[in-house]
């Protein structure tokens, strides 16, 4: 019941992405269902508001997704980025699932594939049967000068 109470618009204006996830993944590890592990070399990248709901959104769902369907003992989160752009990577060590069956479960799937690519990023989705699920997201920052 924790995992769907959703961020308030204030915290996720006021915090950095690196604070939103690291949030995110103490939720999940609180529940002790699967243990999230989160990197980031993001200290202080500003994106907007709306790219750091959506990226929010897709941990959230990634993270239940896992929880839920695979039966994962863990999940790593990691943040990285240089001035370009910013990285996102998901992978669960789960049973995994057959990309070409994706139909059914994929409704989560492809809202976040729609929202990633809503802000001009890339989505990269990787699964296979017994290999567990790994996502890539790159989402290019616009340069501010």
């Amino acid at each position: 019941r924790q995992l769907s109470k959703s961020l308030t618009d204030n915290s996720i204006a006021d915090n950095t992405i690196t604070v939103l996830l690291q949030e995110e993944c103490d939720k999940v590890n609180g529940t002790k269902k699967c243990r999230v592990n989160f990197s980031s070399n993001q200290q202080n990248t500003v994106l907007t508001y709306q790219t750091k709901s959506i990226l929010v959104r897709i941990v959230q769902e990634f993270l239940q997704n896992s929880i839920k369907h695979s039966g994962c003992k863990s999940i790593d989160v990691s943040l990285s980025g240089n001035d370009d752009s910013i990285y996102l990577q998901l992978t669960d060590d789960g049973k995994g699932f057959d990309m070409k069956k994706t139909s059914g479960n994929g409704i989560g799937l492809n809202n976040m594939k729609k929202r990633t690519e809503l802000i001009g990023g890339i989505f990269k989705l990787e699964s296979s049967e017994e290999g567990g699920t790994k996502l890539n997201i790159e989402i290019p920052l616009r340069k501010h000068h």
